[in-house]
């Protein structure tokens, strides 16, 4: 804390932001430890890899600004303003065909509300979902056929927000589409299985064994410490029946 008020301190004297790295460097650890080593944004579980602390609001400059942005430097050192994040989602890239990664990116959906100086964070509205929201990540599904991204919303502001979020975020990485995917195919016949296994376990208690151990694999599917958990989510709303209540029953507990 003594740290980063100082450096805060620095900052507000004119000095540069990046030269309080070390502050947010040393969190990194601590911040990946809260979803197992997830990135906040794209779920992937990435433990080979150079990851970042992102700024959620850009401490240096804001390409997204109407007018010149030297960026928010005042929360540079703000904890509530760290996001653990890949390379992928933090830094500009491009391959598989798709381009994205969040860098100065901060677009608002009234831009005339942006601050230039401190105030009141509340005046702003992030275009970018934040994991940080506890609402935001609900409005992100994924395709089954091919696990690529897609809004989870018929609501056309939160669609804006979420296909913006999928091309500033890269999200449609084709690896990390790929290992959706992936998660998917797997969700999706556990499911078909369960289904079978309750149907046959309301008949034969023989199957009730068998039918628990494929719940418990969905329930781990859909644990928000696994990868891609959102999009699992979503995916499983989708396959809800009324002949199993016992898929409503797993996304509630």
């Amino acid at each position: 804390m003594d740290e980063a008020k100082a450096a805060a301190d620095k900052v507000a004297a004119g000095g540069d932001p990046d030269d309080g790295a070390h502050v947010w460097r040393k969190l990194k650890n601590q911040l990946a430890v809260l979803l197992h080593d997830k990135c906040w944004f794209c779920e992937t579980v990435i433990t080979r890899s150079d990851n970042a602390v992102d700024h959620f609001r850009p401490k240096n400059r804001v390409s997204d600004a109407a007018n010149p942005h030297t960026g928010y430097r005042w929360l540079a050192f703000d904890r509530s303003n760290f996001r653990y994040s890949c390379t992928f989602c933090n830094s500009l890239r491009k391959g598989g065909g798709t381009k994205g990664g969040k860098a100065d990116r901060f677009p608002l959906l009234d831009e005339s509300c942006r601050l230039y100086a401190p105030g009141a964070l509340d005046q702003e509205t992030p275009t970018l979902l934040d994991p940080c929201d506890i609402n935001d990540w609900e409005l992100l599904g994924c395709k089954q056929e091919n696990g690529e991204p897609c809004p989870a919303t018929q609501d056309s502001m939160d669609k804006l927000r979420a296909k913006t979020s999928i091309e500033i975020y890269h999200l449609d990485h084709e690896p990390t589409c790929k290992q959706r995917h992936t998660a998917a195919v797997d969700l999706i016949a556990n499911v078909e299985q369960g289904k079978r296994l309750f149907l046959l376990s309301q008949t034969n208690a023989v199957f009730k064994r068998e039918w628990k151990a494929v719940a418990k694999k969905i329930k781990r599917a859909i644990d928000r410490h696994s990868p891609y958990s959102g999009e699992m989510i979503f995916l499983l709303r989708g396959m809800r029946d009324s002949a199993h209540p016992w898929i409503q029953a797993l996304l509630e507990g």
